[in-house]
């Protein structure tokens, strides 16, 4: 479990799980000092909790969705994938896809090996994939906790961002635009935490593809295979464009 001294502060960031994110959630994550991940509010389905988008070899944008079971209030640690042959059907699409670009042999043993090993419950997949790929790009700094690792006690969305907040010791926390729905950032204040909005435009970061066409906002995995760990973090860490 980790949680700095309160001579240290730290920039935080809180996300809900997602199946082999975008550059987006990235950009975010290697931001931050601290990081925690969400994972006992509510599925939401036909979300990213269980999908991601991947570029096909016909030059498409292609859904690579884990089939679940899951009622509606439902929290994201207790959802189960639905297909037992799941780990060969993701890892065969994601060979399809991928298997010609440039870093695809470099990247892939890795993420391979820890999706073929992983459990049936969507939170773990998400979660172990999720280090895999922070690993690749480098992302040591980053602190991982699990929301259930720290005590929490309040159930609205504002104060529970505070509650974990507060006690990482953190100076700032990191908002994404969906923050402004909800955020209550008088609460952020009395804590004496700022609270810094993601600006990040997936229309604005372009890198070579396989194939002619560019198509944004695909899950990392296409920036890691096409570019490579190095220059992939680089372009993520170049688009951040945080708003006080």
């Amino acid at each position: 479990m980790f949680r700095i001294d309160e001579a240290n502060r730290v920039i935080v960031s809180i996300h809900q799980p997602h199946f082999l994110p975008w550059i987006g959630y990235f950009n975010k994550v290697l931001q931050s000092d601290a990081f925690v991940w969400l994972n006992y509010v509510q599925y939401r389905k036909n979300y990213f909790q269980n999908r991601t988008k991947v570029k096909n070899i016909n030059e498409e944008p292609l859904w690579l969705t884990l089939p679940v079971h899951a009622k509606h209030d439902m929290a994201i640690n207790q959802v189960v994938i639905a297909d037992p042959r799941w780990r060969i059907r993701v890892c065969k699409t994601i060979e399809q896809c991928y298997q010609k670009t440039p870093y695809f042999a470099e990247c892939w043993t890795a993420l391979s090996t820890e999706i073929m090993q992983a459990p049936d419950n969507l939170d773990e997949v998400n979660y172990q994939t999720f280090l895999v790929l922070l690993r690749l790009l480098n992302g040591s700094h980053v602190q991982v906790s699990r929301v259930e690792e720290i005590p929490v006690t309040s159930t609205d969305p504002t104060e529970r961002l505070v509650e974990i907040c507060t006690y990482l010791g953190a100076s700032q926390y990191i908002a994404g635009r969906g923050g402004h729905n909800y955020l209550r950032l008088e609460e952020f204040k009395k804590a004496k935490i700022d609270v810094i909005w993601q600006e990040f435009e997936p229309s604005k970061v372009v890198y070579p593809q396989l194939g002619s066409t560019f198509i944004p906002g695909l899950s990392i995995i296409d920036c890691i295979f096409n570019l490579g760990p190095a220059k992939a973090r680089e372009l993520i860490q170049s688009a951040w464009a945080p708003q006080p």
